[in-house]
C-alpha cells in the first residue's frame, strides 16, 4: 500500500498535470479563461491519434468564438504544444488547419519551462545572498538593501522608525531546497525523455 507522502509526491510529478496549470497560467496572462483553453488542449489531445481537429470544430464543440479558440491555439503553438497539418475543406477546398499534441514534444517543452524556472529562482538567490536588506516594522512588506537604506539613513521614509535588518537564511535555504528538487526532476525527466 501507498503512503500518503508517495501518493502526493506522485500526484505533484504528474506531467499532464503541470502541464495543464502550465496552459492556465499562459492562458491567464493573454487575458483568456483558463477553464477553456483546458478544454480545447484536452479535445485537441483526444483528437491526436487521427487526424487532428480543426479551429472551426473546436470552437463548434465547445461555443466559443473561432478568435477565442486561435489564441488559445496561437498559446499552445508558441509553447512547443500543439502542431498542425494543413488540409482541405471538404466542401470549399479552403486550406483549413487540423491540430494535434505531440506527446513526445511535451515532455521537451516541460523540461524547458522547468530549466527556466530554474534559471530565475538561481538569479533570485544570487540576489538574496549578495545583499544585506532592512524593512520598517510598520511597513514589512517594504525592503530595502543595505545602499537604498544607507540612503535613507536606515530611517522609514513612511514613518521614520529605524530600519532593521532582516534576516533571509531562511529565504536562501528555501530558494536552494527548491532548485535542488527542480534539478532533479529535470534529471529524472530528461532520463525519461532518453529512454523513449
Amino acid at each position: 500500500m501507498q503512503s500518503a507522502g508517495n501518493s502526493k509526491k506522485s500526484k505533484n510529478r504528474d506531467p499532464m498535470a503541470s502541464l495543464r496549470r502550465f496552459i492556465m497560467i499562459m492562458a491567464e496572462k493573454k487575458r483568456l479563461n483558463p477553464q477553456n483553453a483546458i478544454a480545447v488542449f484536452d479535445a485537441i489531445l483526444q483528437h491526436s491519434g487521427g487526424k487532428g481537429i480543426s479551429d472551426e470544430e473546436l470552437a463548434a464543440m465547445f461555443g466559443f468564438s473561432q478568435s477565442e479558440v486561435r489564441k488559445i491555439l496561437r498559446i499552445l503553438y508558441d509553447n512547443g504544444l500543439a502542431k498542425y497539418r494543413r488540409g482541405r475543406h471538404p466542401e470549399t477546398g479552403a486550406t483549413r488547419y487540423f491540430w494535434y499534441i505531440d506527446l513526445s514534444s511535451v515532455n521537451v517543452v516541460l523540461v524547458s519551462r522547468k530549466r527556466e524556472v530554474v534559471r530565475k529562482l538561481k538569479e533570485k538567490l544570487k540576489y538574496e545572498e549578495e545583499n544585506e536588506f532592512y524593512y520598517c516594522p510598520n511597513h514589512p512588506l517594504k525592503k530595502y538593501t543595505f545602499d537604498e537604506a544607507f540612503s535613507l539613513n536606515f530611517q522609514c521614509p513612511k514613518c521614520g522608525h529605524v530600519l532593521e535588518q532582516v534576516d533571509n537564511s531562511a529565504r536562501i535555504e528555501i530558494l536552494r531546497e527548491i532548485i535542488r528538487r527542480l534539478e532533479e526532476e529535470i534529471k529524472e525527466d530528461e532520463a525519461k525523455i532518453r529512454a523513449s
